[in-house]
């Protein structure tokens, strides 16, 4: 139902009737729109309501009836093609029955529990459209003498009932022959000089217009949708001997940053409609530039604070680079000046636009891209450097990337839009990685590929790097140029690069190890990495225990985790796949493992009765035993018996009977309370401490 029927309902239920010449409020017609399956093709459902009466039972309440424009007619215009509609109350009728309850009196009281009913009638008609071409603005008018009405506008809704496509009040844009019963009529094509949406132009901006297709020597005129129901006239042309013409317009002043209908009109062809979109200003200065220029961007009637990406993209949509982002200020506006890079890597000559984007706000301008003999470009970035002169002509690898060389390095092209330098140290290791195929190197095979920075210094103690398509070079005066690649590089990276704890790297990765394991030693330690584990560093006095264990070939396994401190009296320990490392400034680094480590838990650790260990385990005992000291005491393992600590006097006088090799044995149960005392059960016996004293049953 329409919403104006629905308002017109509401206030009659009460008797209240408006006068015959008002309309209720929200009071129109609908067009539902239906598209059909060729261009241009489809039909408008109108629907009106065209009057209603109210009556009740009761001579206490107010009836009324009202009819509203019955003598009205409908045009609909699309193109340059209008439609009139008969009078409204001509149009096929039906009628819905409202049962009511409640009314209002000559005085305006309101009287409930009565019976009455609100009947309404409605109209509608159905327009077929069938001979227009896609993209067209369809508009709605309404002429009535007895309103004083002509061709008003606002009283025509539309909606779109199938299909999708641009929105209300439009013929679909589709492509496709028009109906075989169509005039055959020209079918024109229009373009605009604009780029393709988000992307157009701006207010008061100049497009050129051309056609073609059109019936020699017609008049063609075009027109602008300031809004949808109020096109403008914003110029004309005549079509030439060949069917075709341009013409510039002017985009209004008040058109807003959305899409707009540009519709050429010309008798003897059908009407054709293209989108423009309006969007904010954009605009480059100088507009056509080469490769390492410097160029300035000024942007206009953009939201305010609105986040902005420049980029500078071919117009056959094949290459884009991004050239900087920056954000429009308190006025909608923003002034950004940066280069072109000097390396294009495939980027075309000629036409391109540079373009703005941010969020729903987009504009573009038209920029000319100078091509430059790549040896020039080369020679500008190895000036810049200050390598001297060129020792060799423009060269390519074996994988097409481009290089030339200088007195003092060289400059390389690696299928970027960017050039970057090479030389010294960073370029010897980088090249000794490249592999060779028939005699040629293939730096982009490499694990690095090609570099995606220049050299970067100012690191600590001289330090510098360099950028590649999958990691790094780190090079310092004590320790030379090494390589830094995926996730040993992402473990550096958190641990502080140069500046951590690990310092600079030492050697270059190194592969082979256990379970397709890899290294890299640093100046402070070294990382260490496998598939199952990842990339842990390892360090100091626990990496000086773990190489004594065997390093990832020995009990520990690879490290599973960091190092971690703050344990009681300055401790650290780290996993590894088969325990721990524990180390403490007292106690030294120890191994901490199995069912030893297990118990070594259950008894708090570093913070238990035990304290931190002071010795590796040491097996070699009667019946394959196991032991491990510490502060406190030791852990003592056997295959028979399990591990159980062995603390206090308990031990002392173990310890006077033989140990494991004595007749108690190996210890049974862990020490336990009893009155006034500790004790421990053992293979061949119980040690008890009670009040001071000992004694072994």
């Amino acid at each position: 139902m329409l919403a104006g029927i629905a308002l017109v309902g509401a206030g009659l239920v009460t008797g209240a009737a408006p006068a015959s010449a008002a309309d209720p409020k929200g009071w129109g017609i609908t067009g539902a729109i239906y598209y059909g399956g060729a261009n241009g093709s489809g039909t408008i459902d109108y629907q009106v309501m065209l009057g209603a009466t109210v009556t009740f039972t009761d001579p206490r309440c107010v009836g009324t009836t009202a009819s509203f424009h019955p003598n009205a007619v409908m045009t609909t215009t699309i193109g340059s093609s209008t439609h009139a509609s008969p009078p409204l109350s001509r149009w096929t009728t039906r009628t819905d029955s409202y049962p009511l309850t409640a009314c209002h009196d000559q005085a305006g009281n309101l009287i409930t529990g009565v019976t009455g009913t609100s009947v309404h009638t409605y109209g509608s008609w159905t327009l077929d459209y069938s001979c227009q071409l896609s993209g067209l603005a369809i508009i709605g008018t309404l002429t009535d003498p007895d309103a004083g009405l002509t061709d008003a506008g606002g009283f025509v809704r539309y909606n779109v009932e199938n299909y999708g496509g641009l929105g209300a009040g439009s013929v679909l844009f589709d492509e496709g022959a028009l109906p075989a019963s169509c005039p055959a009529y020209p079918a024109p094509a229009l373009t605009l000089s604009t780029p393709p949406a988000p992307y157009g132009a701006p207010a008061r901006a100049t497009v050129t217009v051309t056609g073609t297709g059109y019936v020699p020597g017609a008049a063609a005129t075009i027109a602008f949708d300031t809004t949808p129901s109020n096109p403008v006239t914003v110029g004309s042309a005549t079509v030439g001997p060949d069917g075709t013409f341009t013409a510039d317009i002017t985009i209004p002043a008040d058109a807003v940053q959305q899409p707009h209908r540009v519709t050429v009109s010309s008798a003897g062809s059908y009407s054709r409609s293209v989108l423009l979109q309006v969007t904010p200003g954009l605009s480059v200065s100088p507009n056509s530039e080469g490769f390492g220029s410097s160029i300035t961007v000024t942007g206009w009637n953009f939201p305010v604070g609105q986040h902005l990406s420049l980029a500078l993209n071919a117009q056959d949509h094949r290459w884009s680079f991004g050239l900087g982002q920056t954000t429009a200020g308190a006025d909608g506006s923003f002034t950004y000046t940066t280069a072109i890079p000097a390396g294009y890597g495939g980027f075309p000559a000629g036409p391109a636009w540079l373009t703005a984007d941010g969020g729903y706000s987009n504009a573009a301008a038209p920029f000319t891209v100078l091509q430059r003999d790549e040896g020039q470009a080369m020679d500008a970035k190895a000036a810049a450097w200050g390598f001297g002169s060129a020792t060799g002509p423009v060269s390519n690898f074996g994988d097409g990337g481009a290089y030339r060389t200088y007195q003092r390095g060289a400059v390389v092209d690696g299928h970027s839009q960017y050039l970057y330098i090479s030389r010294d140290a960073i370029r010897t290791e980088w090249l000794a990685l490249a592999p060779l195929y028939n005699g040629a190197q293939l730096p982009g095979r490499s694990v690095l590929g090609y570099p995606v920075s220049d050299e970067v210094a100012g690191l600590r103690d001289g330090g510098v790097y360099q950028l590649y398509g999958r990691g790094a070079i780190v090079w310092s005066p004590a320790t030379g140029a090494h390589t830094s690649t995926g996730a040993i590089r992402t473990r550096y990276s958190q641990l502080g690069y140069e500046n951590g704890v690990l310092g600079y790297p030492t050697t270059d990765e190194a592969g082979g190890l256990r379970g397709g394991g890899v290294y890299q030693l640093y100046q402070g330690g070294a990382i260490v990495w496998s598939p199952a584990t990842g990339a842990h560093a390892s360090l100091g006095g626990i990496r000086a225990e773990w190489g004594h264990l065997g390093y990832e070939n020995g009990t520990m396994g690879y490290p599973t985790g960091e190092e971690t401190g703050g344990l009681w009296g300055g401790g650290v320990y780290q996993m590894y796949q088969g325990g721990a490392i524990v180390w403490s400034p007292t106690t030294g680094a120890h191994e901490s493992t199995g069912a030893i480590r297990t118990r070594y838990a259950q008894l708090g650790y570093e913070t238990g009765i035990l304290g931190y260990p002071t010795s590796d385990e040491t097996g070699g005992l009667k019946g394959s035993g196991v032991y491990q000291l510490y502060q406190g005491g030791a852990v003592v393992w056997s295959p028979a018996t399990g591990a159980h600590e062995s603390t206090g006097p308990i031990r002392t006088a173990w310890q006077s009977t033989g140990s494991e090799n004595g007749r108690l044995g190996y210890p049974t149960s862990n020490v336990y309370t009893v009155p006034n005392g500790t004790a421990q059960n053992f293979q061949g016996g119980k040690i008890t401490y009670t009040n001071g004293t000992i004694t072994v049953s």
